[in-house]
């Protein structure tokens, strides 16, 4: 217990976030840029999206294992398909699409 409570401590003034709430930072406060869906992979529950986006002539590509809502929704994710990324304007190559 105390050693948890001393790394979220750390964590806190290093200003680090779990995984969740870095997502959630993201999806409120990135930036929004086009992206394009390059491949999907359905072959388990969770299908991966596998996608690029370009900012400042670079171009960035990522993956994301969709959401249960956005697994909904599969046919907006296709190959080809344009979609809304958000990324971190401090560290352009973390991003999560919408």
């Amino acid at each position: 217990m105390e050693k948890r409570y001393i790394g979220r401590l750390v964590d806190k003034i290093l200003r680090r976030r779990s995984e969740d709430e870095y997502r959630r930072w993201l999806l409120k406060y990135g930036r929004v840029v086009e992206g394009r869906v390059i491949d999907s992979d359905d072959a388990d529950l969770s299908p991966t999206i596998y996608y690029c986006y370009n900012i400042s002539n670079v171009r960035y590509e990522s993956s994301q294992t969709l959401t249960p809502e956005q697994g909904q929704h599969r046919t907006k994710y296709f190959p080809g398909a344009a979609i809304s990324v958000r990324f971190d304007p401090r560290h352009p190559g973390r991003a999560v699409i919408e």
